[in-house]
């Protein structure tokens, strides 16, 4: 049940779709990192989250910040009026995957409460010669499909 004035859910907001940070504008970007931060700090102290899932450097990892991005959309999306009564299960099984993966990303940098680490540098690239060939088959296929549905239609 949802109170008229209940200060945490009034600050929800309306639920406008989730956040895709790589298309924020220069504008857009001071007031959704702000909101951002209160609901992480919030979030941190309500359910006693460790620095080994949520360090005070996530916002500098991209991972992290994804992720609590995410949670808290799935939050707004839960706890609406609109929501079902399995709102409230839902995000809590949602929290649980988030948390589960925060706490690989965390393993991985081995950030602390007194030290951040820069995310290790992917090992690996694509090779570019197999990789045109399967960018070639595939958009020929996907021609070929077109061709086969025109000519089922006619």
């Amino acid at each position: 049940m949802t109170m008229r004035h209940d200060p945490f859910t009034a600050g929800l907001g309306e639920p406008t779709g989730p956040t895709h940070w790589p298309s924020l504008l220069p504008d857009e970007a001071g007031p959704a990192w702000a909101e951002l931060r209160d609901w992480v700090e919030h979030l941190v102290d309500r359910f006693a989250l460790e620095t080994r899932v949520v360090p005070p450097c996530w916002y500098r990892h991209n991972t992290l910040v994804e992720a609590l991005s995410a949670l808290r959309d799935q939050e707004r999306i839960c706890f609406a009026p609109s929501a079902s009564a399995a709102g409230a299960v839902d995000w809590f099984l949602s929290l649980r995957e988030i948390e589960n993966r925060m706490s690989q990303a965390c393993a991985r940098t081995q950030c602390s409460i007194n030290e951040h680490r820069l995310e290790p540098p992917r090992v690996w690239t694509t090779d570019q010669g197999p990789w045109q060939t399967f960018l070639d088959t595939d958009i020929a296929d996907r021609e070929q499909r077109v061709i086969d549905e025109a000519a089922a239609d006619r």
